[in-house]
C-alpha cells in the first residue's frame, strides 16, 4: 500500500489473517519449501496466480519477513517464531521484529512505542510530513493519510505488551533474596539451605532480640487478675 513516494506498508495487516495463513503453513510443511500452488490450497485460494494470492498476500508476508523464497516458498525464521512462540518474550519480541521489517513502522515504533508513548492523534500528521518529507505529502492530504497509517499501525501492533521485559537470570533471583518459586514443598536440603541463609542475614539475633523485648515488657506489666 503506498501512502507516498518511497514509503509503503503491507496491504495486509499481521493479525489475524496472516498470522494464521503462517500457522497453517508451518503446521502442514514445517520450514521445508512448498509450491505455492498447494500453499494457495491449504490458504484457500482458487490458484496461487491471483493477485490476492501472489501480490497481496504473498507481498504482505514478504514485507514483514515472515516467508522466503520465490517460485518455492517457506516459512521463515521469524514466521516460526512469531506463530510458535517458546515464551512471551519471544513472541513479543517476534512481533517487534517482524514490525521494524517495515520502514514507516521501524520509525515510528523508534520514535513512539519504543520510548512509551502512543502516537498523538491530532498532530500526527505533521509527525508523518517529517517523516516521509514534507514536499512528498502536502498539508492538504496529510490528515487523511495520517489516519489511515495511525489505523494499520495500531492494527499490526495490536498483541504487542510494552511490559513484557528481557529475561534474566539475576530478575529470577536477586542477591539476599529467597527464591519463593519453589518453596510450597521444600526438600530437607532445601529447608537447610534457607535456613543458613536466614542465619546469614541475622534473622535469628533479631528475632531472639525482639523475644526478649516482649518478655522484659511483660515483667514491667504484669497481667491483672481477673
Amino acid at each position: 500500500m503506498k501512502i507516498v513516494k518511497g514509503w509503503t506498508i503491507p496491504n495486509m495487516r499481521l493479525y489475524p489473517e496472516l498470522f494464521d495463513d503462517v500457522k497453517k503453513f508451518y503446521g502442514k510443511f514445517g520450514q521445508s519449501e512448498a509450491d505455492q500452488e498447494a500453499v494457495a490450497r491449504l490458504w484457500g485460494h482458487k490458484s496461487p496466480k491471483s493477485s490476492q494470492f501472489s501480490y497481496v498476500k504473498l507481498g504482505s508476508l514478504r514485507d514483514y519477513g515472515l516467508i522466503e523464497g520465490r517460485g518455492k516458498i517457506k516459512v521463515s525464521d521469524l514466521g516460526k517464531r512469531l506463530t510458535f512462540p517458546q515464551s512471551d518474550k519471544e513472541g513479543n519480541d517476534a512481533i517487534v521484529e517482524a514490525i521494524k521489517n517495515v520502514p514507516l513502522w521501524k520509525r515510528l515504533f523508534d520514535n513512539y512505542t519504543a520510548k512509551d508513548e502512543d502516537l498523538p492523534i491530532d498532530t500526527f500528521w505533521m509527525d508523518l510530513r517529517q517523516i516521509v518529507g514534507e514536499d512528498n505529502l502536502p498539508p492538504e492530504e496529510a490528515e487523511n493519510k495520517a489516519k489511515i497509517v495511525r489505523k494499520a499501525y495500531f492494527e499490526d501492533l495490536r498483541y504487542f505488551k510494552r511490559d513484557i521485559k528481557p529475561e534474566k537470570e539475576d530478575d529470577k533471583m536477586e542477591t539476599g533474596k529467597i527464591d519463593i518459586s519453589k518453596a510450597n514443598s521444600p526438600t530437607v536440603d532445601r529447608q537447610a539451605n534457607i535456613v543458613a541463609d536466614l542465619m546469614k542475614e541475622g534473622a535469628y539475633d533479631i528475632a531472639k532480640n525482639f523475644i526478649d523485648f516482649i518478655k522484659s515488657k511483660k515483667k514491667e506489666s504484669p497481667e491483672k487478675e481477673g
